[in-house]
């Protein structure tokens, strides 16, 4: 494992003219690295830190590796100055967060560990992590010698991506939501830290348990960047579920994705949803909302189920109690038309325009705002910055409070049961299907898509097509997208063309 930490740091040097003062224990000069380490390398976890200045170092997570994380961290801060820390903790919610000072905000080098002690306790760790793909080896394999990058044809894009950058907020990347911009300098450590990964044959692989998803270093790499990826020297393409997450959602629209009976004798029948039980099939009659015919759940069409898909633990159960009588009307209607057309983002973005005078300068910014509709919490109905998802209300009201419902106890609910859904319809079902009909076909699942190479892209489009459209009801729109360096140089060229317009 290689340590990716700021050009201009001479750990060393600092730590003569500052030594540590460590009661217990031996100051190790690869734990400070790793620390800082930490705070360049996390983002590639989470790509919303990079908006973000202070990453969040979980207390559990420090000292597993480093018994003493404490007196390390309060000799960076205090002693040698390295980092500083926003100092803000909410017990079971929120970490500390820590960055580093301006002067080390300095683009990346990597160095190895030098302590064999350390190397096995974080060798230790990420025998840990791959112990969760064991069973997916169908996607893991590919992760070979044959997956290459070209390292100097993006450390080049990268740099003269930064130029551009570095002087011009005009370029940057803007969330509306949180009202902040990505660091370039950050931007630009977190793509190169990637590249490297790759470039390396050092493969980040894990199965989380939280929603499921498979995560690689593909997952985790700038879309940009993945266009200098190529497979045993074949062009690599993209397969991407247009409007991805509201044409999931629609299989919430249907009462037979819920049924899940949870009855004791002689009490009322209800419905309710179960996370953990195996599924159920009383002949239990009710009315579906896509075909208008009663049916009993014996004869339940294709589509999936609740209890296909996995959620944590800890959610346990949900009563659908009003949710069970919203999901009998039928005004569902135009929304899934406006989903599976592939059209809700470019209406939603005219109505917000006319209407509410919102513009969005890509797509990016329009699909920030339909999450923002679809996944802030109930509460935030109230906000001044709410009107998008007031409009929505007013545009589909049975359609927001089913959303409604599903979030009554825990915003972040329906967005982890959409990612679930997600998991296991790409992971467990497409392409595990593909792997079995098509063992020789590379594939790799970046959440929402698939990618593999020209010679099997359109037996992976028409699988994915098949088992979409049999699990969700509605058939997907999807769209292709190549890999090639040509992209980085469109990339380039817009910015180069927008930096002139501002000037």
């Amino acid at each position: 494992m290689r340590l990716y930490i700021p050009e201009n740091l001479d750990i060393d040097q600092l730590m003569y003219d500052n030594p540590p003062n460590f009661k217990k224990y031996k100051c190790k000069t690869d734990k400070l690295l790793y620390i800082i380490h930490l705070i360049n390398a996390l983002p590639l976890m989470n790509k919303d830190l990079l908006y973000e200045g202070y990453v969040p170092l979980n207390a559990t997570m420090l000292q597993s590796k480093i018994s003493n994380y404490k007196e390390y961290l309060d000799y960076l801060l205090n002693d040698l100055k390295i980092i500083e820390s926003d100092g803000q903790y909410f017990p079971g919610y929120k970490s500390k967060g820590y960055r580093l000072i301006e002067e080390y905000k300095t683009e990346i080098v990597s160095v190895s560990i030098r302590e064999q002690v350390f190397s096995n306790t974080l060798k230790v760790h990420r025998n840990r992590i791959k112990a969760s793909v064991t069973h997916l080896d169908y996607l893991t394999k590919w992760f070979d010698d044959k997956l290459q990058i070209d390292i100097d044809y993006v450390n080049e894009f990268l740099k003269e991506e930064f130029k551009l950058k570095e002087n011009n907020d005009a370029l940057r990347d803007y969330d509306r939501s949180r009202k902040k911009f990505k660091e370039p300098i950050a931007q630009l450590n977190h793509a190169k830290i990637s590249a490297e990964k790759i470039n390396r044959g050092e493969y980040y692989l894990m199965h989380d348990s939280n929603v499921y998803r498979f995560h690689s270093n593909l997952t985790n790499m700038r879309s940009v960047v993945r266009n200098a990826i190529t497979y045993d020297g074949q062009k690599l393409i993209s397969i991407d579920i247009k409007n991805s997450q509201p044409y999931l959602s629609t299989i919430l629209l249907s009462r037979s994705f819920w049924i899940e009976q949870k009855n004791e004798p002689n009490q009322e029948k209800s419905l309710s949803i179960s996370f953990n039980e195996p599924k159920s099939c009383h002949n239990y009659a009710f009315n579906d909302i896509n075909t208008n015919k009663y049916k009993g759940v014996n004869e339940i069409d294709d589509r999936m189920n609740i209890s296909q898909i996995k959620i944590h633990d800890s959610d346990s159960y949900i009563m659908l109690g009003d949710i069970d009588k919203t999901l009998m009307n039928k005004e569902f209607s135009q929304y899934i038309n406006l989903v599976v057309s592939g059209t809700l983002y470019e209406f939603l973005e005219q109505q917000f325009s006319q209407c509410l005078g919102e513009t969005f300068s890509n797509r990016k910014e329009v699909k920030t705002a339909v999450f923002q509709v679809l996944f802030t919490d109930n509460r935030f109905l109230g906000q001044e910055e709410a009107k998008p998802k007031k409009m929505f209300k007013e545009m589909f009201p049975y359609v927001y409070e089913v959303f409604r419902q599903i979030k009554s106890k825990d915003k972040s609910l329906l967005p982890r049961l959409l990612q679930s859904i997600e998991s296991y319809l790409m992971i467990n079902v497409i392409a595990k299907r593909i792997s079995e009909e098509y063992p020789d076909a590379f594939i790799c699942t970046i959440h929402d898509s698939i990618s593999t190479t020209e010679e099997y892209v359109d037996v992976v489009e028409q699988i994915m097509i098949e088992e979409l459209s049999k699990a969700i009801g509605h058939p997907p729109k999807l769209a292709r997208e190549e890999w090639c360096k040509s992209n980085m140089v469109k990339h380039l060229g817009a910015l180069k063309e927008k930096a002139r317009v501002v000037a």
